[in-house]
């Protein structure tokens, strides 16, 4: 009964950091896991700081136990970026629901 509820697709990114032969650090996003979660809305506003607009939306998205998720990795759902803030496991309903933020970089 919960397989329905996935319905959206999802792709999951892995970063790595790596340094340069000329010292500068650069992150890169490797494509790691695609699956499909059930995407909950948890709140958002617009709000002005520093003289730019921001939105920090943040999105529940609620995924298989077995699919592999950590705390430095992101996820890309409708073109748009979201970064991982939390990840709660819940092994009695075997999911787990990844609380994110919308990336403005």
């Amino acid at each position: 009964m919960f397989a329905g509820q996935l319905k959206e697709p999802i792709e999951i990114y892995d970063s790595t950091i790596t340094k340069t032969s000329y010292g500068t650090i650069t992150e890169t996003m490797a494509l790691s896991y695609q699956t499909r979660a059930k995407v909950g809305h948890i709140g958002g506003s617009r709000s002005v700081i520093n003289d730019d607009i921001q939105t920090p939306y943040t999105k529940n998205f609620v995924i298989r136990n077995y699919v592999p998720v950590q705390d430095t990795s992101w996820i890309k759902y409708n073109n748009s970026y979201y970064r991982v803030t939390s990840i709660d496991e819940n092994k009695d309903l075997m999911q787990k629901v990844i609380t994110t933020e919308l990336v403005h970089e």
